[in-house]
């Protein structure tokens, strides 16, 4: 039996050396690449290509290896991979610690300067004015909805959506005090609308308190003797509060979609998703029509939301998320047709729909 172990341990030491040098002959190539990409307008972060990559390599898995792993091994070969070529500045909703951050973390681990922001506007606006080179917000929890304000800002932004990024939320109660003793909670909006009901049933009667984001919520309770705060289980290890109760999501399954912002367009085409913001006339059987080429089409709508166009009284933009790609001939003719339907129509992008982070 110990002779058998090692021969496998032996197996196994031959092959972390033959990995160790196809990654660094795979380090090298990127690095020539970076050197050709430095003469065109090739951006270095490149989430159609990675797509399809994984794609390839999801379709190969065997067992015992499984689909997670791989993109999990895979997103931070990118990153490093990226790092070789160029380091950006991504701008995220902080501080520090956030669902946000761990978002952008997730994604640029490598290759990247994390700058933290206050705002989501803040964010955008630093990607709209080039002080940032990509930005990454929340746009939608599974089951608070949409988050209203990064829809709102983006109808002028004139940013692109490249990359969607889908991350589980594992909210947990934070505080220096036992439950009994605890007088107020603070966090997101969101993240409070994600534990009513806990809150409800273990600390009833307890004040919430709304915070910009569940770092600035951590800030808060480290700053009160009796206060708490829902945030992450990396957060309580940054701001050094102690975990009270772990995943007190009301709903186990919760999940934050975020977006990857740019300045620039880039046209995804392999499981590509495409966002657009359309301006509809006040007229009876609109929006009925406007829906209707995408089935005409045989295009399945993944998401529309309204929201106040901020032009006119009681008149709204509609925000639609589809399954496809604008290189798509179907997706083409819907473009096409929707012009005659519609007062404006604004492309934020097509981009790979989001894998599921850890």
């Amino acid at each position: 039996m110990k002779n058998d172990i090692e021969a496998f341990r032996n197996k196994i030491d031959r092959i972390d050396d033959e990995l160790l040098r196809m990654l660094i002959e795979r380090a090298e190539l990127c690095l020539k690449i970076g050197e050709q990409k430095k003469h065109t307008t090739m951006n270095v972060f490149d989430p159609d290509r990675e797509s399809s990559i994984l794609k390839r390599l999801v379709s190969q898995i065997e067992s015992p290896l499984n689909e997670s792993f791989v993109n999990d091994l895979f997103s931070l070969i990118f990153s490093y991979s990226r790092s070789l070529q160029q380091k950006r500045r991504i701008a995220y909703l902080g501080p520090e610690g956030s669902y946000s951050h761990l978002a952008a973390y997730s994604a640029f681990r490598y290759d990247a300067c994390l700058m933290p922001f206050s705002g989501i506007e803040d964010v955008i606006g630093e990607v709209r004015a080039g002080r940032a080179d990509l930005g990454v917000v929340p746009v939608e929890n599974s089951t608070e909805g949409m988050v209203h304000l990064t829809l709102d800002t983006m109808i002028t932004s004139k940013l692109y959506v490249c990359k969607e990024i889908m991350l589980p939320i594992r909210n947990s109660l934070l505080s220096r005090v036992t439950p009994e003793k605890i007088t107020n909670v603070f966090s997101h909006p969101q993240a409070l609308a994600q534990c009513r009901n806990w809150l409800r049933e273990n600390l009833p009667g307890v004040e919430t308190i709304e915070t910009k984001s569940t770092s600035q919520a951590c800030i808060a309770a480290r700053n009160h003797k009796s206060a708490a705060a829902i945030a992450s289980s990396h957060a309580a290890h940054l701001y050094g509060l102690p975990i009270v109760e772990q995943n007190i999501n009301d709903a186990q399954d919760n999940i934050t979609r975020f977006w990857i912002l740019s300045r620039n367009a880039v046209l995804a085409k392999n499981r590509a998703k495409t966002s657009i913001i359309i301006t509809l006339e006040n007229v009876p059987g609109a929006l009925f029509n406007a829906i209707g080429v995408f089935a005409s089409q045989g295009i399945n709508l993944t998401k529309i939301e309204s929201r106040p166009s901020r032009k006119g009284q009681w008149e709204y933009v509609f925000f639609i998320d589809f399954q496809g790609s604008l290189d798509d001939e179907p997706v083409r003719q819907v473009m096409l047709d929707l012009v005659d339907l519609t007062k404006d129509i604004i492309v934020l992008g097509s981009y790979p729909e989001g894998e599921m982070l850890k």
